[in-house]
């Protein structure tokens, strides 16, 4: 049973579906679509792949809006065809935001909830227009009990494309509380574009120097619900470039997952904030899981296997990913160079891989624990990527900025523009490379893979023994009473800062 739901859709579907339902004449009209499921760790989301529009003489339009048998009974079957569940989609013209069903509504998608469960195996999803604003509401129809389907209302419905434009259900995810800690953000863009925003659910993946930058903006920006994710442990090497990270958390053998909740807590201005820990990778499947319930992601990550899988998350399951990375010239031992770069992985713009952010070879080699392999890393170039550690604090900042700045574009289209494409910054000529284009032609990932969800035919995920075996080393760690104790000391106290 799906106890928690959404639907997302790319910005084609939802201009296709918007062409159609807006109608000059103001009526009510409706359509059928395709949809593939996408499973988290809690939330279910219905992707919607195909508009299944109708045939002359499949609707009658009389103000309202009605269909024939003979539009359902062809749509059914080619959802069933094609794997796809089926949903049904309807305007309410002069609606505006998360549209609901009234009684009317409610009969006639019920009355065809068990023959969709039947014809297609899967749940009948059901979705409202709103012609005012094109904002959406949905529902998915669950079997109660014989013969007797209930709708489970959607958390959201998310279009992704060069813009991300989320209607929330506010019943589920309620606007948040005004408050003065946040007045010069929300004088920036307004309280509509805040209360927006700031329920989005936001996933970092990786809480190193650029992530834990990442985190400290979205804390303190409003954001309410986070999910953090790194399987390493704070160490010294990281004292130079990790916010907030202190020689204590060296000792304490604190896990950088845990480091960052407990700064996004201290840094955070919501007034209903949640943030949680994942000691996990990515690619792991509980990793995979739980980074698949997000509406966002952030990638602050260097290694490739975990990119190729984020890339496979902005594509197949419709979440956008904001990428980046630092690259430093420090031949001879000396600053010669630095560039960072930043842009976001979504349909329409250009995936990980055509960005070159990662080698397919290397994915691979990653997965057979190669990268590792102390011995295999020595036996690259020395100017390899994978060799390269070069980095200072100042530009993680800046890198940290130029993936903030994407994601502040995408959600708040500065000037009604949301998509500027991907930025390189070239520190020594201080220019910046901006690229525009989409993927290169044949790229699977905005092309075959998309809105597949849980039907890619691809595995990305599978063991991690570096993350296991950082998780084995804390633990052993921590068996040590006095460590313990010292831990709990050191929690306490920040409780009272």
């Amino acid at each position: 049973m799906i106890t928690r739901f959404s639907v997302a859709m790319t910005s084609g579907v939802a201009q296709h579906l918007t062409d159609h339902l807006r109608r000059a004449d103001g009526q009510e009209d409706c359509a059928f679509v395709l949809w593939r499921p996408s499973t988290g760790a809690s939330r279910t989301t219905a992707l919607l792949a195909e508009v299944v529009l109708p045939q002359e003489g499949e609707r009658i339009v009389h103000g309202t809006v009605d269909f024939t048998s003979a539009y359902f009974l062809r749509a059914a079957a080619l959802a069933a065809e094609r794997g796809c569940g089926l949903g049904f989609i309807h305007s309410h013209p002069k609606g505006r935001g998360w549209q609901r069903l009234n009684a009317i509504d409610h009969e006639a998608e019920a009355s065809f909830a068990a023959q969709t469960q039947v014809i297609t195996g899967r749940p009948l999803v059901g979705l409202t227009f709103a012609g005012t604003d094109a904002g959406f509401g949905a529902r998915i129809w669950q079997q109660q009990a014989p013969r007797r389907y209930a709708p489970t209302e959607a958390e959201s419905v998310r279009v992704v494309g060069g813009r991300l434009m989320v209607t929330f259900n506010s019943r589920l995810v309620p606007v948040p509380p005004a408050t003065n800690r946040q007045l010069r953000t929300v004088s920036a863009w307004g309280q509509t574009t805040q209360d927006d925003v700031a329920r989005l659910h936001v996933g970092v993946v990786g809480c190193g120097s650029v992530g834990m930058l990442v985190v400290e903006a979205l804390a303190r920006t409003g954001i309410q619900n986070l999910s953090l994710f790194d399987f390493d442990t704070v160490e010294e090497v990281n004292l130079d470039r990790l916010l907030h990270a202190a020689i204590r958390d060296v000792h304490l053998h604190r896990a950088k997952a845990r480091l960052a909740v407990r700064s996004a807590r201290r840094a955070a201005t919501a007034t209903n904030f949640r943030a949680a820990p994942y000691e996990l990778s990515v690619v792991e499947p509980a990793g995979f899981a739980a980074v698949a319930d997000c509406d966002v992601i952030f990638s602050c990550v260097d290694r490739p296997w975990p990119r190729a899988v984020l890339n496979l998350l902005a594509y197949a399951h419709l979440i956008p990913v904001v990428d980046g990375g630092i690259a430093v010239d420090a031949r001879g031992g000396r600053l010669r160079g630095a560039e960072w770069r930043a842009h976001i992985a979504a349909p329409g713009r250009a995936c990980l891989e055509c960005l070159g952010q990662y080698d397919p070879a290397h994915v691979q080699a990653e997965r057979d624990g190669s990268l590792d392999d102390p011995a295999y890393i020595t036996g690259l170039p020395a100017d390899h990527p994978l060799r390269r550690k070069e980095n200072v604090f100042v530009f993680s900042a800046s890198a940290a900025a130029a993936q903030l700045n994407q994601f502040v574009t995408m959600t708040t289209a500065p000037g009604g523009i949301a998509d500027t494409g991907a930025h390189l910054y070239h520190l020594t000529t201080a220019t910046l490379e901006r690229r525009v284009d989409g993927c290169e032609r044949g790229c699977p990932y905005d092309g075959m893979l998309r809105a597949l969800g849980d039907d890619a035919p691809v595995t990305v995920t599978g063991r991690h023994p570096a993350a296991e075996q950082a998780r084995t080393a804390r633990a052993r760690a921590v068996r040590r009473w006095p460590l313990r104790a010292r831990r709990a000391v050191d929690d306490l106290l920040h409780r009272f800062r």
